[in-house]
This record gives structure tokens, C-alpha cells and sequence, in this order.
């Protein structure tokens, strides 16, 4: 799994680290993104960057003058969370890693040392242009002066913290690994079972929870985001159990070693599987009706047009007669 140590690898040949962090978006194209940049302050160069685009404007809502640590965690979360336009992301990433390679690097190093935020914002509006394909784009930028002991303290702590997100893996008495994620129930308050009537071996839908990057890796690994959304999966009881506030601790296998873990604190109705597979057999069964209704009715209409045809025809026919005689 990725995790936040591969934006980490800084290296203590310097005290101290030039950070440019900023938003932007392209009026035409309806874009708006975000970027932290990385310099080097003893080679005058970009070390690192991180940069995302999306075609929804809640990203531009980010303030580019949050802390660099909370505004790379941003960062990472959403290219997890997908909310972003993937393959211009990383044409961005890639054209912003090769325009601001040497010289270009250099300059903005320069710039951003003094502060000089107009020439800043022009030089990666002219950037921009060619990624973004648009002509009209605004930047605004915050930058920072960090020191590497800082920097590495942030990032370990925060790595630390994801590691014991991650370490929530349980044993089975096969002694297999059983990956253990939070997921939210899918309710169902007409057609669905009562929670206490579930039983192992039951199949109901869930919804993976995102709320912590462990979710957000098995979303991405199982395909459970369309268009932004979390879709529901089904899932088999494997485990429910009572405590003694009356919660309905259930735990349910999603894949192959992959579990998911929910606290139900009210009797609810659930949403079985089995129901969802009923609904779509039936709206197959009535499409089926429908076509073959289309394909019954279709013959008869031949015969009725055919039948008029020849009473027409038969029409003339007499007509013609009766002139001629």
C-alpha cells in the first residue's frame, strides 16, 4: 500500500526547506486544483511536488495558507479519495515535474526566497496554461520556511499514526490474516431484515466507510467508487454479537480476507442481497415480457396493414371497372 513515506524521503544535506504551496483554477475549461512544491534551499531547486486537478470546484475551496503538513496530507487524501480528474493530474504532475526542472526550478527558488508573489503567481500561470489547455488561469499562492527536523518529526508522526490505522488486523482460528475495515450498514426500512434477525451466513449490503485511508485502499482495490460515490457491496455475516448496552456488534467477510467491521446501535432493517438479486431478476423478467410483447405484436401489425392494402387495392380495382364498362 502507499503511504505517506514516499513524500518523505529529504535527505538533511540543508537545514531548511522553501515550501510553495497554492490553488489554481482555469476559467474555460472549468478546473481547479491544488500544488505543494518542494525546494531545495542548497541546490536553488525543486526537490519535490505534489499536484492534483479536478473539474470540481470544492477543491479550490482549500486554503493554500494552511500548515504544509496539513495541506500535503489534503493532498494525498484526495488523490486516494479519487475526487479528481485522474489522467489530467498526471499530466499535470508529470509537465510540472519537467517545467520546473534547472533553470525554471531555480527561478521560482529565487522568487519565492523573496517573496516576490506577482512574478511567482505569472511564471505557473504560464505553466499551467499548457496542461490545463486554458488560456485564463488564476494562481494564488502562501509559501514557508521549514526546517528538515521539523519536516521529519511531522511526517513520522503522521506515518505513525496511519501504521496503527492499518494495524487493526485480527487472527482466524486457521491462523489466516483477517483484514478488518469499518464499513457502514445499508438500510433498508420497509422491505429489509431486522438486524436482530441476522444470522451467520446471511448476505447484506454495505458500504465501505472512507473516513480513514485504510477504507479509501480497499475502495480503490475493489472498485466500490463510481463517479465519485461510494457503491454499495454485498457481504456475508460471519459474526453478530449483543453486548450489553444492546448493540449489535457485526462482522461479515466483503473478499477473501478482507472483513468488515459494524456497531449497530438501533434495531434497524437491513438490506439483503438476496432481495437486491429478487428486484433485478424481476426487472430482467419484465424486460423480457416487454420484448417479447414487441416482437408478438409485430406480426399482427403486417397483418393488419397487409389487409388494408388489399381492400384498396380491391377499391381501385372495382372503380376502374365500372368506368371502363
Amino acid at each position: 500500500m502507499d503511504t505517506f513515506d514516499k513524500y518523505s524521503r529529504f535527505e538533511y544535506e540543508t537545514k531548511y526547506t522553501v515550501i510553495l504551496k497554492g490553488r489554481f483554477k482555469g476559467i474555460d475549461t472549468n478546473s481547479f486544483g491544488l500544488f505543494i512544491i518542494f525546494l531545495n534551499e542548497e541546490l536553488r531547486m525543486v526537490e519535490n511536488l505534489i499536484a492534483v486537478v479536478s473539474h470540481f470546484s470544492s477543491l479550490y475551496d482549500v486554503d493554500p495558507t494552511l500548515p504544509w503538513y496539513t495541506l500535503e496530507e489534503n493532498l494525498i487524501n484526495i488523490k486516494w479519495k479519487g475526487d479528481i480528474s485522474v489522467n489530467i493530474t498526471i499530466d499535470l504532475q508529470k509537465y510540472l515535474e519537467s517545467a520546473l526542472d534547472r533553470d525554471r526550478g531555480n527561478e521560482l527558488y529565487q522568487l519565492v526566497k523573496n517573496n516576490d508573489i506577482t512574478r511567482i503567481e505569472s511564471l505557473l500561470q504560464a505553466i499551467l496554461m499548457k496542461p490545463l489547455n486554458d488560456r485564463n488561469v488564476q494562481v494564488e499562492t502562501n509559501s514557508e520556511y521549514v526546517s528538515n527536523e521539523e519536516m521529519s518529526l511531522r511526517r513520522t508522526e503522521r506515518n505513525k499514526q496511519v501504521k496503527e490505522d492499518e494495524s487493526t488486523a485480527t487472527k482466524e482460528p486457521a491462523g489466516k490474516i483477517k483484514d478488518t475495515i469499518d464499513i457502514d450498514l445499508v438500510l433498508a426500512p420497509v422491505s429489509g431484515i431486522p438486524v436482530y434477525e441476522l444470522t451467520k451466513g446471511d448476505k447484506i449490503m454495505i458500504k465501505i466507510n472512507d473516513k480513514l485511508p485504510k477504507g479509501k485502499y480497499y475502495i480503490d482495490l475493489l472498485g466500490t467508487r463510481v463517479d465519485g460515490n461510494i457503491i454499495p457491496v454485498p457481504a456475508e455475516i460471519t459474526e453478530i454479537r449483543k453486548n450489553e448496552k444492546n448493540e449489535y456488534s457485526i462482522l461479515c467477510r466483503i473478499d477473501e480476507n478482507i472483513y468488515g467491521r459494524a456497531v449497530e446501535t438501533e434495531q434497524v432493517k437491513l438490506k439483503k442481497y438476496d432481495e437486491l438479486l429478487e428486484t433485478e431478476q424481476s426487472l430482467r423478467e419484465f424486460d423480457l415480457h416487454e420484448q417479447s410483447g414487441r416482437k408478438r405484436g409485430f406480426p399482427f401489425f403486417v397483418i393488419i396493414i397487409g389487409a388494408l392494402t388489399f381492400i384498396i387495392l380491391m377499391v381501385f380495382l372495382i372503380m376502374w371497372f365500372y368506368n371502363v364498362f
